[in-house]
Formats: structure tokens, C-alpha cells, sequence
């Protein structure tokens, strides 16, 4: 499937994980190699979440423009818990499915806030191996896209819900398996 990159924060990130280091054979790279002082511009953007288990997506690290736009930091909540109910299970689907299928995954996504507004964000993630043997790690570049002139990014409200509004997995030299939402 063809996706379209919209943001240049997402453009530097896909750019950046595709220029990590990789063991010979391996298609991840390793979590380790995700170095901070690389990409400065990014790190307000990013999130880093643990797949614990299909109903824990632990939020291990938010950015602080992300928490802007939430009202607040997630860090250590499950980042399940503010999925539309409906779509959970295909929300867990889709981050084990970058993982266990090594994939990206662009997504398009409303972020609901309690202010009523609507945010439109581009999500863009891939997998690495964790190093300390531990759960899998996905990092994602979560950016506000369409931001009227002269808006800040922070809001009064909080996040209540995240609404998908489209995904395509990418292939990372592995494949795309087939999806289903």
C-alpha cells in the first residue's frame, strides 16, 4: 500500500530510522541505536511505548509537544485506555502486528479532547529490538498536521479518545502482512 507522508518531522524520523545501524540479517535495529542527540528536533514528538501484552500498550515515554496537545503526560498508562472502545482490539492488533511482522505503520488519527476540539495527527512508527530482552518497543512520531496559522499546539482540554481515520502498514524489507481493522 502507498502511504503519503504529510509532515517533515515524520519525513526526518522515517529518514532517521531507515539510517540505523542493523546487525547483518537483521531488518530492526536496536533499540539502543534510537539516540536522542541525533534527532533534537524530534524528541517533543516522539513517543516510545512497551507492548506488554494485547490489552497493555504502556506509554514509556511522551514528548512534551504531545503532551501539550493531550493536556498531559501519559507516560506509564496504557495507551489503550484512550483508543475508541470499539477499536482496541484492532488498535493492540496493529502495534503487535509492527512487532511480531516487523512493520511501520502510518496512521491517520483524530485526537478527541475533553474541550471538544479535534486534532488531526499523523502517526508514524516502527518497531526495534528491545536489547534488554524485554517486551517489544515501538517508537512513533506523533505530529499535528493542518494547524490553523497562529494556533498553539496546547489546549485546555484533555485527551478522551483517538480515532483512527486511516492505516497502512509499510514494508520495512520484511513484507506486509495482510490487515484487517
Amino acid at each position: 500500500m502507498v502511504f503519503k507522508i504529510r509532515c517533515d518531522r515524520s519525513r526526518r524520523y522515517f529518514d532517521y530510522w531507515k539510517s540505523l545501524p542493523r546487525e547483518p540479517g537483521e531488518i530492526l535495529p536496536p533499540r539502543s541505536r534510537f539516540l536522542p542527540e541525533d534527532v533534537p528536533e524530534l524528541l517533543s514528538t516522539t513517543a516510545i511505548y512497551e507492548l506488554v501484552s494485547p490489552d497493555l500498550l504502556k506509554a514509556r515515554l511522551q514528548g512534551t509537544a504531545i503532551n501539550e496537545r493531550f493536556g498531559r503526560d501519559i507516560t506509564g498508562e496504557n495507551y489503550l485506555d484512550y483508543v475508541a472502545p470499539e477499536r482496541r482490539a484492532s488498535a493492540s492488533r496493529a502495534f503487535w502486528t509492527m512487532a511480531q511482522h516487523p512493520c511501520g505503520m502510518h496512521a491517520i488519527l483524530t485526537h478527541r479532547l475533553t474541550s471538544g476540539r479535534d486534532v488531526l495527527v499523523e502517526a508514524l512508527g516502527f518497531p526495534y529490538i528491545n536489547g534488554e530482552g524485554g517486551n517489544p518497543i515501538v517508537i512513533f512520531q506523533s505530529n499535528e498536521i493542518e494547524v490553523p496559522p497562529g494556533r498553539k499546539l496546547r489546549d485546555e482540554g484533555e485527551l478522551s479518545m483517538i480515532l483512527l481515520e486511516g492505516r497502512t502498514l509499510i514494508d520495512i524489507g520484511n513484507g506486509v502482512p495482510v490487515f484487517v481493522e
